[in-house]
């Protein structure tokens, strides 16, 4: 598979859906924001199925915390976030992939990386 990430893209970040935050993710988003973690969570967050989510896309807004120069928090983004877009579902076909590929100009794009070097990062952000 080939991915590269695109300068200037955020095209991930502005696709409806919801991030999950696990305990480490909200610690580590909320220092780096510089609020108390019950801020960061009252302030960003909603509780869904038990867990702490960000609804992305809800009346066609974006990520909160994309700026017009990227990632707001790209040093402490969600384990979510920093696997995109090497999520099962994306990856179950080929078909998947290249229908992915429409939306993230990244797919196929740059080196090829292994499957074993997907699988070892993907086995480093699992919750």
């Amino acid at each position: 598979m080939r991915f590269e990430c695109q300068p200037d893209c955020f095209k991930c970040c502005a696709k409806p859906g919801i991030v999950h935050f696990d305990r480490e993710d909200i610690r580590k988003a909320a220092a780096y924001l510089d609020f108390s973690i019950t801020e960061f969570k009252k302030t960003f967050l909603v509780r869904g199925d038990g867990e702490w989510v960000l609804e992305v896309g809800e009346n066609g807004a974006p990520c909160s915390f994309l700026t017009d120069k990227g990632c707001g928090i790209h040093d402490a983004k969600p384990k979510q976030c920093q696997s995109y877009p090497f999520w099962r579902e994306n990856m179950d076909t080929k078909n998947m992939w290249k229908l992915v590929g429409g939306f993230c100009p990244g797919i196929d794009i740059g080196p090829m990386i292994k499957i074993e070097t997907i699988k070892a990062f993907l086995k480093k952000f699992r919750h």
